[in-house]
């Protein structure tokens, strides 16, 4: 399980047959999977209006959303913000872009461990973690009609990016409410225990290996949408 304040190692890691440039690539690849959510890793360079070129790490084509993975203590997200600016909805009036709000982009982040106080189940894997890399905060909301995964910001109308069903009522989450599984297979704590029997007591090997972090933000489960 790696800590959100804990280095990680560029090491190119192979997963399904395309080889990513770190470990945490490999995981988030693997996430998505685990989550049916499809991807496509490097498939653009894009030119952004600053003349920078920028080679996003995922796009993800059913939900038009792209994702930059970023280790802790890696701070230049400038092109990631650049891109989100550039491809938000900027609709006078009613939105009429291909996905609601326009193309979505968040910055993938290392793993928040499990809820270190449920210690009568085996450990699975963390939760995935993650920013808005522009404007409002990115929430992860399951469709309850088309099932898929993914991510919307509160900018009406909330609505399915891949069905373009309606969303009002359906629960939202933060990345510290732990509502999206994170799978760590290709290194540590994590990997051991990505497909967890949950139902399982803790063996005295899983306890030792317990995460000691603890999220201060960590709380139950919040639905925003009662707040509107």
């Amino acid at each position: 399980m790696t800590t959100p304040d804990q280095p990680i190692d560029a090491v190119p890691t192979t997963y399904g047959g395309t080889t990513f440039r770190s470990r945490l690539e490999a995981d988030w690849a693997q996430t998505l999977d685990a989550n049916g959510i499809t991807w496509q890793y490097e498939p653009e360079m894009i030119a952004l209006p600053s003349g920078a070129n920028y080679l996003p790490d995922f796009w993800l084509p059913e939900l038009g959303t792209w994702i930059e993975v970023k280790g802790p203590g890696i701070p230049r997200t400038e092109k990631a913000v650049e891109l989100g600016k550039t491809r938000a909805c900027h609709c006078d009036g009613d939105c009429t872009c291909r996905w609601p709000g326009g193309e979505l982009v968040i910055i993938g982040r290392p793993s928040l461990p499990w809820d270190g106080n449920a210690r009568g189940h085996r450990p699975s894997a963390g939760y995935a973690n993650w920013e808005s890399a522009f404007g409002p905060s990115a929430y992860h909301v399951t469709c309850p009609r088309c099932t898929r995964d993914q991510w919307i910001t509160l900018r009406r109308p909330w609505t399915c990016r891949n069905c373009q069903r309606g969303l009002e009522k359906q629960q939202i989450h933060l990345p510290h409410e732990r509502s999206l599984r994170f799978v760590e297979g290709s290194g540590g704590i994590g990997s051991a225990f990505s497909n967890p029997a949950l139902d399982a007591p803790l063996t005295d090997e899983e306890i030792a290996a317990v995460d000691p972090y603890q999220d201060p933000y960590s709380h139950g489960l919040h639905d925003p949408w009662s707040d509107q």
